[in-house]
């Protein structure tokens, strides 16, 4: 690999850049998938049942879906950085509010502030990464999305011996901490010159990796439309939503999404329910994010040298399929199955930022295809935690919850099938 160009004059360093984005990028989920494991422990003192529990796991997709029609236009407006340096406060804040003893009031309130703030980093993180390292989109991708599902799965694992050592309101509200912090860390990038100005919109996540060959001179060409701005006059842009391979994307990432926020949300209990002890269900929820860090390694370059798609997300499913049906039939080998389901869900969640990216023909389409196909599929996501809380509650069993997921996966390869054929979204 050649090495990262120099930095213009009035620009920071390439490794101060760097650093300040993984920053971020580790601010993206911990404040998440610490609920899962304490989530049970969370009903015992607060007297919620399992469907206001549901709930409250749903919030996070919630904002995801909300915050993604939006923020790209705000980003432009205010420019990357102040928005990502205000998100990071509000995800403070939110964090602290989640933790104070004042009832469930602060709890859905904080989540809904700390989600709403997370969702922006979602969007404008991948933008940021356009802009700066437009000869290294991959690479880049691939560091902040391993420091995403490290921090991740490090906060799930370490979420029941820290509540047990400091109660579970410590253990939600001390990541708020290191959001403040990373504030602080990011407010540096307001010298560089670019802070104040309109933005791009950005490259979804899970760009390809042809981009790796986009020359530095390709930094300049004109902005491309925001997430959920008009189209231009005559644009083809105007028929994203008339797109039958618009709405095949979506789907399959909403499906994908779905299925992990039901188990980031439950996956513990499921545990639980089968004689796991706290502890262990939560280390085991972390090596099921963790995972998926090999699953980016292994998936990536596989769909990059594929012909489509269709192979390596009918694949997926069926990976993740024997996961769901070995804890349905064999919960004894839990740990085995918690990988094997992990590693599909990581692939997917690759599968679906790639599909975005794949099926669009320029930058203008992804990026309306990215806003459609999170803010669309974030929102459909966060009825699976809502739903496995209520069936469960009104079954008592979480057997009639992984059945669904069962049916999901097939539905999903389904769509995949469609989603994962070589050609345009418009």
């Amino acid at each position: 690999m050649s090495a990262a160009p120099a930095s213009p004059p009035g620009r920071h360093p390439q490794l101060l850049m760097i650093v300040t984005v993984l920053i971020v990028a580790a601010n993206l989920r911990p404040a998440i998938t610490a609920v899962g494991p304490l989530i049970e422990r969370i009903g015992e003192d607060t007297g919620l049942g399992p469907a206001a529990l549901g709930l409250l796991g749903a919030i996070p997709a919630l904002g995801f879906g909300v915050v993604a029609l939006f923020v790209a236009a705000l980003g432009r407006r205010w420019g990357l950085e102040r928005t990502i340096f205000v998100s990071l406060l509000l995800l403070g804040l939110g964090t602290l509010l989640r933790s104070l003893p004042l009832g469930t009031f602060s709890l859905f309130a904080g989540t809904v502030i700390l989600s709403a703030a997370i969702g922006v980093g979602n969007v404008l993180v991948p933008a940021v990464v356009k802009r700066d390292f437009p000869a290294r989109v991959p690479v880049m991708t691939g560091l902040y999305t391993a420091v995403l599902v490290g921090c991740a799965a490090v906060a799930s694992g370490t979420a029941v011996p820290l509540a047990a050592a400091k109660g579970w309101e410590f253990t939600l509200g001390v990541t708020a901490v290191f959001a403040l912090v990373s504030a602080a860390l990011w407010g540096v990038r307001f010298k560089d010159p670019r802070a104040g100005r309109a933005e791009s919109a950005p490259t979804p996540a899970g760009a390809d990796l042809a981009a790796s060959e986009v020359s530095a001179s390709e930094a300049s060409a004109p902005e491309v439309p925001a997430l959920g701005a008009a189209p231009a006059p005559g644009s083809a842009g105007g028929t994203m939503w008339h797109s039958a391979v618009a709405w095949q994307v979506t789907a399959y990432f909403a499906l994908q999404s779905g299925i992990f926020y039901l188990m980031l949300t439950w996956f513990p209990a499921i545990q639980t329910s089968h004689g796991v002890t706290e502890a262990a269900a939560g280390f085991w929820l972390g090596a099921y994010q963790a995972i998926g860090i090999v699953a980016s390694l292994v998936v990536g370059p596989i769909m990059q040298r594929a012909q489509d798609q269709r192979a390596v997300v009918v694949a997926l499913a069926g990976i993740m399929l024997v996961g769901v049906l070995g804890i349905l039939f064999l919960p004894e080998a839990m740990p085995a199955w918690a990988l094997i389901v992990g590693f599909a869900s990581g692939g997917n969640l690759l599968a679906g930022l790639t599909l975005i990216s794949m099926r669009a023909r320029t930058s203008g389409e992804a990026s309306r295809l990215s806003g459609m196909a999170q803010g669309v599929g974030y929102l459909l996501a966060a009825v699976g935690p809502l739903l496995a809380g209520t069936l469960f509650e009104l079954t008592g069993s979480w057997s009639p919850v992984l059945w669904i997921i069962v049916a999901a996966i097939v539905v999903m390869a389904v769509v995949g099938l469609f989603a994962g054929r070589r050609v345009d979204v418009l």
